[in-house]
């Protein structure tokens, strides 16, 4: 491998490998997010050279100070940790996209995965939508195979063409390589800011089924309620706001029946994004 190193001289085997990276393809954080409380607990079993990876000038390092001291500088990077959740071991990938060497990544995860015979790469993601808070999160999958998909998940219909997040270049490779992989996307109101809990919520809940896993969610259901009441009094406050929200519901509600993933209707869209923008601009003027 030539950017992973092993943490450990032995690995565990025939674990499901779970894996979010923070970036392209991580609207307000979710998926990243999701996998973070995954991993909480975890330790680490392999890490990727951040120095071939990243440019530092565009993925920054974090400093810590403290009474007028550096005390630490925490690194972009990309880990792999063995976690345990409700009494069963997985595989979780994290870190940030990588800039560089795409192709490198994935042939090296490729050859982990032989290593540790994993016993199947789900990949979380999320992108910014024209969808209002007031419905349920929206959530498709891709699959190597639709038979790896579980009962009720929902496989992005059609064709869609996309710029590429490094994740789904990852899950390709390992596609190509005979290993079974499973994507979830995560449809995120454009208007809402990191993090978005009921978004996270999603996507563990598809992860749940999908791991036949009981993943607890408790915490995460309680924050997306508080935050939805948050919204919803914002959004009350605003005549303008409250009459977006209602454009972006009748949108969607008229176009669910046609497409389970891609945006509404395009003129419909940028009709009644504009119109916000005008109504919003001449308030300000007045």
């Amino acid at each position: 491998m030539r950017f992973l190193r092993l943490e450990r001289t032995e690995l565990p085997e025939s674990l499901p490998f779970v894996m979010a990276l923070a970036g392209w393809g991580d609207a307000a954080g979710v998926a990243s997010q999701a996998v973070a409380r995954l991993a909480e607990d975890g330790v680490v079993v392999a890490t990727f050279d951040a120095d071939e990876l990243f440019d530092f000038r565009s993925n920054r390092p974090m400093l810590h100070f403290a009474d007028g001291e550096l005390r630490s500088v925490r690194w972009p990077r990309i880990e792999i940790l063995e976690v345990e959740v409700a009494g069963r071991s997985l595989l979780v990938g994290r870190g940030h996209e990588p800039d560089f060497r795409w192709r490198a990544v994935g042939e090296d995860l490729v050859a982990f995965a032989g290593l540790a015979e994993i016993d199947r790469f789900v990949t979380l993601g999320a992108v910014p939508a024209p969808v209002p808070h007031t419905r349920p999160v929206r959530v498709v999958a891709t699959a190597s195979d639709p038979g790896l998909l579980a009962t009720g998940d929902e496989l992005l219909p059609n064709e869609l063409v996309v710029p590429a997040a490094a994740l789904s270049v990852f899950r390709k490779t390992l596609a190509d390589a005979g290993i079974p992989t499973v994507g979830y996307w995560a449809q995120v109101p454009h208007y809402v800011g990191e993090p978005y809990h009921a978004g996270q919520l999603a996507l563990l809940e598809h992860l749940s089924r999908q791991l036949e896993l009981d993943i607890p969610v408790g915490s995460v259901a309680a924050a997306a309620t508080q935050q939805r009441e948050e919204l919803d009094r914002i959004v009350a406050s605003r005549d303008d706001a409250r009459a977006y929200v209602a454009r972006l519901e009748a949108i969607v509600d008229r176009d669910e029946p046609r497409s389970a993933f891609e945006p509404p209707d395009g003129d419909d869209l940028v009709a009644e994004i504009e119109r916000f923008l005008r109504e919003s601009s001449q308030d300000g003027e007045g």
